[in-house]
């Protein structure tokens, strides 16, 4: 099959927009269009930049960066870009009422991110994730199921491993939110069942499991004889 050839209304969208929706409205692969282009000596496609102007650079730092950008029709990067380079601080109100739209960033960007666009501090801005339990996983951020009272009341009950059974969470989700209410867990007696993990895990992974110190489960390893996890005696 012969190779496509190009025609003059073609050629003519070469620079007018980005490579990538030229290759969309024409058909043709990305490489093909830059290609293309170069071949006919058309500079690339550069976007209409929207200068600031004087009345715009007073409202800096007058308002968070992302009501500006509403304000004046731009993006909420740009604003907070243009402030840093003018050198104005961020702007810092007293008390902030989160709104739906503000909930929706903590999903989206990271809590740095959120702070600088809503002028709060990067604390206020995860304690108001962690309160709506939204919990990072990998490189997104998810809403978990919300905690209810009744399984509030249950933490430190119970080693959070149990917890997590009996509530059907993540021991981690359990453990984080035990730590967040400034909650211990009991102290409970050794099993088999968690003496056999001193076999298959770390010390480390063992506490966090248990909800025990790490120098306790250390401790209850070297009593047993029982080497650290991926050793021997030998080593």
């Amino acid at each position: 099959m012969g190779t496509r050839r190009w025609t003059a209304d073609e050629d003519r969208l070469l620079g007018a927009m980005p490579d990538r929706d030229a290759a969309i409205r024409l058909g043709r692969a990305r490489r093909t269009i830059f290609n293309r282009r170069r071949k006919l000596r058309i500079a690339p496609f550069i976007p209409h930049v929207r200068l600031w102007t004087r009345m715009e650079e007073e409202l800096l730092g007058t308002m968070s960066d992302r009501k500006l950008a509403r304000q004046l029709n731009r993006t909420v990067d740009s604003v907070a870009a243009r402030r840093r380079a003018r050198r104005i601080p961020i702007f810092h109100s007293k008390i902030h009422k989160w709104t739906p739209d503000d909930d929706k960033l903590l999903t989206e960007r990271p809590d740095a991110q959120v702070a600088m666009l809503l002028g709060l501090s990067r604390l206020a801005v995860q304690r108001r994730r962690l309160r709506l339990g939204i919990f990072r996983a990998g490189r997104d951020y998810v809403r978990l199921r919300p905690w209810q009272p009744e399984e509030d009341a249950l933490l430190g009950t119970a080693s959070d491993m149990e917890l997590a059974r009996r509530l059907g969470r993540r021991i981690s989700a359990v453990r984080q939110r035990r730590i967040q209410l400034g909650l211990q867990t009991p102290c409970r007696q050794w099993t088999p069942e968690t003496d056999a993990l001193l076999e298959k895990m770390s010390d480390k992974a063992v506490a966090q499991l248990l909800g025990r110190t790490v120098r306790a489960v250390s401790t209850r390893r070297q009593r047993l004889g029982i080497p650290a996890h991926g050793r021997t005696f030998g080593d």
